[in-house]
């Protein structure tokens, strides 16, 4: 196993910052704690290797913060309001031009980040889970065999949050398809939408990327194909755009196969995200009663017991839902490690 100090830098650690929160909630998340990358020398492996593409994540996090912070203080938003200014802005300029370092969400978004600062951290915790395993199979000093035992590592210490921690169990659509509220999102920014759904699709992709790679040169090139492939999705749009969620079974099937638990539990992140947006899009559901429904929501995606369904029916439902509607299969040549 590979241990080692963490490296220092003052843009590259992710903290989730309290401080807000704790006002925000009279104290209520005051029992949680700043989190950050597990200690290892792999850190940051991806960012080294592929500057550009780490840096969309940065932008995919605005992306996702200025939704929610648009939906909860405007409730009465037009659709040219996400599916027109802020798309165009996304795709035509922060994409192209994404900030190269974490950006803190509790500053994008921050009516968000203190109406539901328990579900900010529960995605800011999985997006370092994210990150931690992409620097992972980035790295071409670990074997194979020590990829999986430090992916197994890094799961570990999610899962070690379990008050953050999605559960590894897959969840029936229902869940997040079945509800009084949901596709209220879909339905009003279609577009904003799609745009969502193709942030998924890269970074699922992106494992199928890293893992059929064979050499370094041949990651460079799959990372290379994956990325063109995301450009293409929007340069088309929005005919192009997925039309359904991307399920990590059919787009990502060499991760899923290898880490079944983490393809499971990045569906679940994907999922609460839609069903946030669709409860703070949903006017049915009241002003007062915005927060508990998410918070409500949240506990179900990370419980193992609630709306639970077989990893055999979850692959099923993955392939049967069409891998061309997710916005098409990784683009990938090589074998698996």
């Amino acid at each position: 196993m590979i241990e080692g100090p963490l490296r220092s830098s003052s843009v590259a650690v992710r903290c989730v910052s309290l401080v807000a929160m704790v006002a925000a909630t009279g104290g209520a998340a005051a029992q949680t704690a700043s989190q950050t990358y597990l200690a290892a020398p792999y850190n940051w492996a991806f960012r080294d290797r592929f500057p550009k593409v780490d840096a969309l994540f940065n932008a995919f996090d605005y992306g996702h913060a200025i939704l929610y912070e648009t939906l909860w203080r405007q409730p009465n938003a037009v659709g040219s309001e996400l599916d027109s200014s802020r798309y165009q802005f996304i795709t035509r300029k922060l994409l192209r031009n994404p900030p190269n370092v974490p950006l803190d969400e509790s500053a994008i978004g921050p009516n968000w980040v203190k109406l539901a600062p328990e579900v900010a951290q529960m995605f800011e915790w999985a997006h370092l889970f994210h990150r931690q395993v992409y620097d992972i199979w980035s790295d071409d000093r670990l074997s194979s065999a020590e990829k999986d035992q430090q992916v197994a590592r890094v799961m570990r210490y999610y899962q070690s949050r379990r008050d953050l921690a999605f559960s590894a169990k897959p969840k029936s659509m229902n869940l997040m398809e079945g509800q009084a509220y949901s596709l209220a999102f879909r339905k009003r920014f279609p577009k904003y939408n799609g745009l969502i759904w193709s942030y998924h699709w890269l970074q699922m992709t992106l494992y199928e990327a890293l893992l059929a790679s064979s050499s370094p040169a041949e990651r460079k090139e799959n990372v290379t194909a994956v990325v063109a492939r995301f450009w293409s999705l929007l340069d088309s749009a929005p005919a192009t755009l997925p039309s359904v969620m991307p399920q990590s079974a059919a787009i990502a099937p060499r991760f899923t196969a290898r880490y079944p638990e983490a393809a499971i539990i990045f569906d679940n992140l994907h999922s609460l995200h839609d069903v946030v947006s669709d409860i703070l899009s949903d006017p049915s559901v009241p002003r007062a009663e915005k927060r508990r429904t998410i918070l409500d929501a949240a506990a179900r995606y990370r419980d193992s017991t609630t709306s639970i369904t077989s990893v055999e029916e979850w692959k099923s439902m993955a392939e049967s839902m069409g891998v061309a509607n997710m916005g098409g299969a990784a683009p990938v040549t090589g074998n698996e490690h």
